[in-house]
């Protein structure tokens, strides 16, 4: 109480003015510890559920925090910079494969231009197709600082990555393993499974352009989680798809005709074949019966030969080799068994049937 009425009476010394200024410096102190408790808490701050905080102290990293109250030290102290979370997805839509498209490009298709600046939303297939792609991509956030860093140039990047990975991946395959172009080919099981699996490359070939770039030191901090894509022939060439798909029909009738023809055509050369067959043999049959008949008297011959004894052939034999011999000779002198010489003169000697006693 003392201290109180020793305030009063030196206020009451100092008169009106003095009071004024000293009730104005309080308010000035007590309006300056407002505000600097309020700049202490200014980095007070409640990050959203698809959100995630990075907290620089100085200009470097001291942390990043995921949803929740973030407390902070006021700036300049800490500096607080919201980004995506990890779980997010940011779409991307690929704006050069959407130049140069007409009204209602979905159903229509697109048009080939003469002008091949205008045309920069068409890409070549392995199979020298043009194909038309209509991309929308979608990217998380992997690396927080490296997004952070390079924010301002990340949809730019990513929209060359993707480019480049589209001309790379379309470009090794064939028209109908990208879209049905053509039912008769695209209706094959293998097509149908690169068409299945063209989304999961294009978007594993983004991410291994990302992965290279992150190796080095200009990482983007995202991973592309997939893409949503609409590929599209020109128009004008979905008739001429149909007009290949007549002709190839008309074809296929046409040689499916000619399968028929052919079988009648084989079943009657088969025919022929088995009255010729059977013709031929009755023929030979009778030709073999004939000789067999008019080789019997040679054939009994040829019996009655290999019916003669060994002594009966040996002897003629000997009788066909001898009359040459006596032929050349002047004389031959022969000894009986009882030592009487005789001479035989080749003029007088017979065989046995036709021979004379000498």
């Amino acid at each position: 109480m003392a201290n109180a009425e020793d305030l009063r009476e030196e206020m009451k010394d100092v008169g009106p003015l003095g009071q004024a200024v000293a009730l104005a410096f309080r308010f000035l102190f007590i309006g300056a510890c407002v505000i600097a408790a309020g700049w202490f808490v200014s980095n007070f701050r409640q990050v959203p559920p698809d959100s995630q905080a990075v907290v620089m102290r100085f200009g470097a990293v001291a942390r990043i925090q995921g949803p929740g109250l973030l407390m902070a030290l006021p700036r300049p102290l800490e500096t607080v910079v919201l980004l995506p979370a990890p779980a997010r997805q940011m779409p991307l839509r690929i704006e050069r494969f959407v130049e140069g498209a007409s009204v209602g490009a979905t159903t229509s298709g697109f048009e080939l231009s003469r002008d091949p600046r205008q045309n920069g939303g068409f890409l070549l297939t392995g199979d020298s197709n043009v194909v038309h792609l209509e991309a929308q991509l979608f990217y998380q956030v992997s690396d927080p600082v490296a997004y952070m860093i390079a924010e301002s140039h990340v949809r730019p990047a990513l929209q060359r990555l993707f480019i480049a990975s589209a001309i790379a991946v379309v470009g090794r395959r064939s028209l109908d393993s990208i879209l049905v172009a053509r039912p008769e080919v695209a209706a094959r099981a293998s097509e149908a499974a690169e068409r299945e699996r063209f989304r999961a490359d294009l978007v594993n070939e983004v991410n291994k352009r990302l992965a290279e770039l992150n190796s080095g030191d200009d990482s983007l901090g995202i991973t592309v989680s997939r893409a949503d894509l609409v590929p599209s022939i020109p128009a004008g060439a979905k008739e001429g798809f149909d007009n290949v798909l007549t002709v190839t029909q008309s074809a296929d009738t046409a040689v499916a005709q000619a399968r028929t023809a052919a079988q009648f055509t084989t079943q009657d050369a088969n025919s022929k074949k088995d009255h010729i067959a059977t013709d031929a043999t009755a023929t030979a049959e009778e030709i073999v019966t004939n000789a067999k008949t008019q080789t019997a008297s040679i054939a009994a011959l040829a019996q009655q030969q290999q019916d003669m004894s060994r002594s009966m052939l040996m002897t003629r034999y000997f009788y066909d080799r001898i009359e040459p011999i006596l032929k050349k000779a002047a004389g031959i002198d022969v000894v009986d068994d009882k030592g009487t010489v005789r001479t035989i003169h080749p003029g007088v000697y017979a065989a046995p049937n036709r021979r004379t006693n000498q």
